[in-house]
């Protein structure tokens, strides 16, 4: 199914292989006859040996003239037994079709057939669609999957829900898999359903009910029949609410087969529901409506068997569920993969069997050597991967690329540099690509006058440089208060918040390698923010702020702090121009002397939060020395203070290392 407004799919949709062609996706009431519908199939009569036929049939190449419109006959055929052994009702027309209803098709059971057509083959565990999916190497994940498969086998706990959450690329879908199998083999798995962002079937609620009601009924003659008859009732049913949906296909058929199975019975039957990436469901609302269903239709009802597996990124439906406020707090065992699981030692095992496996079938003899990989390459792909599987595994993928050398592609990998030509990490890129691009999005049409990305990057570089306050980033930007909790709201795949000690707060990146990203033009494109805007903003933002208030309160301190601590040391640099020093020489004589004057009391203070010895010092007398050089373009006012700033802190420049001097001819002399 394809959400309204989105372009759809250039790859052909996917039926059931029995299903029949939608005409036109015409309304219940004008459907045509199911009858007319039938597969028609194209026959060489004189290929039927098996006895002889009808006296009736006339031989086709007589081309006798007919009372029929089409200037054939008509006529019934006593098949042979070896073909289409459960059909009957043959008719052979003119053209040479013969249509046919098949015992074993669904076409007697209608209301069956319309479930189908609703439902997202491709979403199931073992859809071939899905072929080799991934899923967990035997002995990696195994804490995490036995944890699974306990919470899941033990019927008698309290919580019937499961939340599995995880930064991306973290190993969910494999961990999802992997448990789908163990519980298809177990013979308690009653149903699975895998979104997908890329495939137009998989990528919304709609089809998800109908495919869970499909596999109930594919396991239980009585639970179909009861889901078919509900169905041809109720043509409309899929264009019901999910509650509705819910409650009509799946709830009551199991209800109903309750009521006369004894009750060890109904225990026997397939119980475990997998639903993997809800993150990946187009609409937010939806999967919040989806979240609110599985409460009140599953969860709240006791008499059910269902016991619920649900992974997600940690997006807004499924976090806002969980908090402390939320329906599923209660409800629900929450396993938090990216923070309670580390998976560095299982990334290390995969990365070693794996690039081993790719050099044992490559006709590169350097990769067939016992000592490639060396040890090295495995402890910087794994140090790069930061515990996310998606890193090891875009990896594998690119060095397997048959057409090159694996030993080259690794290399490539290792020493990667953004003029390289080859692109490693496209896969990565790609992931990450669409995670910032819909969070930019969201954030956006919430509000539209703000630069979802420019924000972002100046939280960055504030954390970078280790302003942690919260107050501060409001401030800056003169934003709401917690205006960066909402900003990393729809990140929190990628990055989350840090709680410090004394209200501070940090940025935490499950991915070493999505700060890389972000900072590569190449490799962010349409997303990436140069240097010198952000540090523009920071500077102009600073400014505003000391502007008003030049006295020294308390509450411009951090301000100040920026301004010598990231301004001055890492941007004030003569050799480097930056947008800093731009802002600073801009603007007549009395802006530019408003300007350097602020910047000196920011100095004033910087040297009494951290002493002598600062490198800020030295790069301040840089500065001051820079803007000496051009005296005639800034007028003998601007000349004689920038000089009284210069001797002023060359004298406490040279105390510092006359200081630093005494302190290690007396740290020599104490040794001796």
């Amino acid at each position: 199914m394809i959400p309204k407004g989105k372009a759809k799919s250039s790859k052909p949709s996917f039926r059931w292989p029995w299903s029949k062609k939608s005409k036109g996706h015409l309304p219940v009431e004008q459907q045509p006859d199911l009858e007319d519908q039938v597969p028609a199939v194209k026959v060489d009569l004189a290929e039927i040996n098996a006895g002889p036929a009808s006296s009736s049939v006339k031989d086709p190449t007589s081309r006798r003239p007919s009372s029929s419109a089409s200037g054939f006959r008509s006529a019934q055929v006593e098949t042979p037994s070896s073909f289409f052994p459960n059909a009957s009702h043959w008719v052979v027309n003119g053209s040479l079709q013969i249509n046919a209803h098949q015992g074993g098709s669904n076409s007697n059971d209608p209301g069956w057939e319309r479930l189908m057509q609703n439902t997202a083959p491709n979403a199931l565990h073992d859809s071939k669609y899905r072929f080799d999916p991934p899923k967990c190497d035997e002995d990696t994940r195994v804490d995490v999957t036995e944890e699974l498969m306990g919470w899941m086998q033990d019927r008698q706990s309290p919580q019937r829900l499961l939340c599995m959450t995880g930064a991306a690329g973290s190993g969910k879908s494999a961990l999802q898999q992997t448990v789908a199998e163990r519980c298809s083999g177990k013979g308690i798995l009653a149903s699975t359903f895998f979104f997908s962002s890329t495939d137009t079937t998989r990528n919304t609620v709609s089809p998800l009910i109908p495919t869970i009601a499909y596999q109930l009924g594919s396991n239980n003659p009585a639970v179909r029949e009861a889901i078919s008859a509900t169905v041809m009732k109720d043509p409309l049913i899929f264009e019901k609410s999910l509650k509705t949906q819910m409650n009509k296909l799946v709830v009551d058929p199991i209800i109903h087969l309750s009521q006369p199975t004894p009750e060890s019975e109904l225990a026997a039957i397939p119980y475990a529901i997998l639903i993997d990436g809800l993150d990946e469901c187009a609409d937010e609302q939806r999967q919040a409506e989806l979240l609110a269903t599985i409460d009140h239709c599953l969860l709240q009802n006791e008499a059910l068997p269902f016991r619920i597996f649900i992974a997600s990124r940690p997006e807004w439906a499924i976090r806002s569920a969980l908090k402390d406020t939320g329906y599923f707090h209660q409800n629900a065992y929450h396993i938090q993969l990216s923070d309670h699981y580390d998976a560095t030692g299982d990334i290390r095992r995969v990365l070693w069997r794996r690039l081993r496996d790719i050099g044992r079938r490559s006709d590169d003899p350097r990769a067939r050597s016992p000592s490639w990989p060396s040890e090295e390459d495995i402890e910087t792909l794994v140090a790069n991967a930061s515990g996310q599987f998606i890193y090891a595994a875009t990896v594998i993928k690119f060095v397997s690329e048959p057409r090159s050398s694996p030993v080259d592609r690794l290399r490539a990998v290792t020493t990667w540099t953004p003029d390289h030509q080859a692109r490693p990490f496209a896969a990565l890129d790609l992931l990450y690509t669409n995670i910032v691009s819909a969070a930019k999005e969201t954030y956006e049409a919430a509000h539209p006058e703000r630069d979802f990305l420019l924000l972002f990057s100046v939280l960055r570089l504030l954390h970078h440089h280790g302003f942690y306050q919260s107050s501060l980033f409001q401030q800056m930007t003169n934003l709401e208060d917690n205006a960066h909790l909402w900003l990393i709201s729809d990140l929190q795949s990628l990055v989350t918040r840090e709680d410090l000690e004394d209200k501070l707060f940090g940025l935490h990146y499950y991915h070493k390698s999505f700060p890389d990203f972000l900072d590569n033009a190449s490799r962010s494109k349409t997303l990436f923010v140069p240097e010198s805007r952000t540090v523009e903003f920071v500077t102009v933002s600073c400014f505003r702020v000391l502007d008003p208030v030049m006295d020294r309160n308390e509450s411009t301190r951090p301000i100040r702090l920026i301004v010598s601590k990231i301004l001055v040391l890492h941007f004030g640099s003569p050799s480097s121009p930056s947008s800093f020093l731009e802002f600073l020489f801009a603007g007549n004589n009395v802006e530019k002397l408003k300007k350097w004057k602020a910047v000196e009391r920011c100095m004033e203070d910087q040297r009494k939060e951290e002493g002598r010895f600062s490198v800020v010092t030295k790069r301040w007398v840089d500065l001051l020395s820079h803007a000496l050089l051009d005296t005639n373009s800034h007028g003998q006012e601007f000349h004689q203070v920038i000089q009284a700033f210069h001797d002023k802190w060359q004298q406490f420049y040279q105390e510092d290392e006359d200081a630093l001097v005494a302190y290690a001819l007396r740290t020599f002399q104490e040794t001796l």
